[in-house]
């Protein structure tokens, strides 16, 4: 492993340690929901991605989720039945 992936894995595994909220996956309620039609994506701790910025239906559409390590996005999004993949 080269240098800068251990320290990125490190610096994870320490967010891990300490509860930082983007390391804590979604529920299965928050899936559950998402599933129903209710969902939101966070970027932000205070407020989600506005609705509007994403089809009205997902299902079926291809998302890229870029800078998303936590894995918060990415469930949410294939609940609501979007085909997405992360960048590595």
């Amino acid at each position: 492993m080269d240098e800068i992936q251990a320290h990125n894995r490190a610096a994870w595994d320490r967010w891990v340690e300490e509860g930082d909220r983007w390391t804590v996956p979604v529920s299965a309620a928050e899936i559950a929901g998402a599933r129903a039609g209710d969902w939101a994506i966070y970027l932000t701790k205070e407020k989600p991605v506005p609705r509007g910025w994403f089809p009205a239906d997902l299902r079926g559409v291809d998302v890229l989720c870029l800078a998303s390590g936590g894995g918060q996005q990415g469930p949410i999004l294939a609940a609501a039945g979007a085909s997405w993949t992360r960048d590595s």
